[in-house]
């Protein structure tokens, strides 16, 4: 947990609160949001009472459960990005085709905006951009965060995307048209336990935060 910790040091103030939220942390600290998480693990996958998963561990399993494969994927952050790419395809495979021609022009938007590279801007699509084998940067960035918002839409957070100036209301009209699918999606692989609504989330909202540490 060492690295999640050293990410969590660099939050803000109010990065952390946010997450802290979703996890359900008593305390909206660095430690406390570990405690949390590992807490929710335990609950869910039946580690030794006493034992400490890794953040590793927990993210990997929260994997399995959304049956998403990272045989050829080693590193963490690129398990977490295959579990927000799952998100977003499950969301976009919900969408009709209105619905999904409104998200590509605001994400496409949004690209214009933020993306230093240019390298999402000249994609044909945005959302297949986001969704293609290898991602960097910005693209995590938005992914993440977009699949994190199609989400906690549902579960009644209301999530402060400060990484960008002007994120928050982007992000807003992005997930507009997938508000309804957001609280459906939990249903798809079937996570009735409220362990997975904040651990997936939490997974999310970590991936995000560690893109803007990144960029």
């Amino acid at each position: 947990m060492n690295r999640l910790r050293k990410l969590l040091q660099k939050a803000t103030k109010e990065e952390i609160k946010c997450l802290a939220e979703i996890i359900d942390s008593d305390l909206p600290t660095p430690d406390s949001i570990i405690e949390s998480l590992q807490q929710k693990s335990r609950n869910l996958f039946g580690h030794i009472l006493g034992s400490e998963p890794s953040y590793k561990d927990i993210v990997r399993q929260v994997a399995d459960k959304l049956e998403v494969g990272y045989k050829y994927y080693h590193s963490t952050r690129e398990i977490e990005i295959k579990i927000a790419q799952k998100v977003m395809e499950a969301v976009w495979e919900k969408m009709t085709p209105e619905q999904r021609e409104e998200m590509e022009e605001e994400l496409r938007k949004t690209a214009q905006k933020f993306d230093k590279t240019g390298s999402l801007v000249t994609s044909v699509s945005i959302f297949g951009a986001l969704t293609a084998a290898r991602l960097s940067g910005f693209g995590v960035y938005l992914l993440a965060s977009t699949a994190l918002g199609a989400i906690t839409s549902g579960l009644g957070i209301t999530l402060p995307f400060v990484v960008y100036t002007t994120m928050s209301s982007t992000i807003a009209v992005i997930i507009g048209p997938a508000g309804w699918i957001g609280a459906a999606l939990f249903a798809i692989w079937k996570l009735t336990s409220p362990n997975y609504k904040k651990l997936v989330p939490a997974i999310l909202y970590i991936c995000a935060l560690r893109s803007k540490q990144q960029e």
